[in-house]
């Protein structure tokens, strides 16, 4: 009976008691008590609230980020974000990269004028067909229209969204800088 109430006193709990307060698998609490988030009184035993205000520190320690970044490592991610943003203009500039609302307008522009003339189609051809009887002959002039109109859908031009786009590049800016600052020079 000694042992339980001096257990009591100091709040003592076992591994599957303290498993089932923290809510984690008895592995989980051996894994956080080698980690040092626990503070171990005996085999299989753990100081209840210290090991709790220990736990809650380490949860905070872990989630809360170095003060100090190590200067390497945030040189590298600088770099890499240039990189990647130079690819990007790099796509943009060769028309391999557009936005959205770009497409969306080129795509509406040539879709609504593409409706218009397929739509104008039977007034153009009318004419033309009305004195024919030869239904091959027929069939073959409404295919060469139909092929016309379809050819008009077929070239992707990147030109197109480049010239509507907000983002106007050129490969040369910083050399075009470097260059006339050069030649000012040459003046003097």
């Amino acid at each position: 009976m000694a042992n339980k109430d001096s257990r009591e006193k100091t709040k003592i709990v076992t591994t599957k008691e303290f498993s089932e307060i923290l809510g984690v698998t008895t592995r989980r609490i051996q894994q956080l008590a080698d980690a040092g988030a626990l503070i171990r009184v005996g085999r299989g035993q753990f100081d209840c609230p210290g090991s709790i205000k220990r736990y809650m520190e380490y949860q905070i320690d872990k989630v809360t980020p170095d003060e100090e970044l190590d200067n390497s490592v945030e040189t590298a991610l600088w770099t890499k974000a240039r990189r990647e943003k130079t690819e990007l203009e790099v796509k943009i500039i060769k028309g391999e990269l557009h936005r959205s609302e770009d497409v969306k307008r080129v795509m509406n522009d040539m879709l609504m004028a593409f409706r218009q003339r397929t739509l104008s189609l039977p007034t153009k051809m009318a004419p033309q067909l009305i004195m024919l009887e030869d239904l091959a002959v027929i069939k073959d002039i409404l295919k060469l229209s139909v092929i016309e109109l379809l050819n008009e859908l077929k070239d992707y031009d990147p030109t197109v969204f480049y010239e509507i786009s907000k983002d106007k590049m050129f490969l040369d800016d910083e050399e075009d800088e470097v260059s006339d600052l050069h030649d000012e020079k040459r003046r003097l």
